[in-house]
């Protein structure tokens, strides 16, 4: 999912750098637990050492989205600096 937002930034002109807000819905229920640490594992991945702007972020679990098939949903806000 980080891959699909990184590329739609990019095709926008900007890149997971620019990104300064991320709200994360991650389904939680007994049949599928939220699994918080493979969500760290991709975040990390995109926004660990080399990138110097962690964006704000909210982490929520939820009882299904509006695709039943959907484990995951993220909203991400992003603005380019004028500079």
């Amino acid at each position: 999912m980080l891959n699909r937002i990184k590329g739609i930034l990019e095709g926008l002109g900007l890149g997971m750098g620019d990104v300064i807000k991320m709200q994360v819905f991650l389904v939680h229920s007994p049949n599928a637990p939220m699994d918080f640490k493979a969500f760290m594992e991709g975040y990390t991945q995109f926004f660990g050492g080399s990138q110097p702007n962690l964006p704000a972020r909210s982490v929520v679990g939820v009882a299904s989205l509006a695709n039943p098939g959907f484990l995951v949903e993220i909203e991400v806000v992003a603005a380019k600096d004028a500079k």
